[in-house]
């Protein structure tokens, strides 16, 4: 091969390294992102199933107007 073909290849084969580089390092940002949406996505579960439960359960009345004043 001729020398400008060489540099040629060589300027290819080095923007390719760095693509795929930047393509590890963008995967890893993506693979985290995933893990914590669904860690965030587990919590509010948790959380709404929380609220319902406090809303439906024995914990005495949500709505203020049907709790007794301090005072009684």
């Amino acid at each position: 091969m001729s020398d400008n073909t060489d540099k040629r290849v060589t300027e290819l084969e080095m923007q390719l390294a760095h693509l795929q580089r930047m393509f590890d390092q963008l995967n890893d940002v993506v693979t985290d992102q995933s893990m914590r949406l669904d860690k965030i996505a587990l919590e509010q579960k948790k959380l709404r199933e929380k609220v319902q439960n406090s809303q439906t359960g024995s914990d005495g009345p949500v709505d203020p107007l049907d709790e007794k004043p301090p005072h009684y």
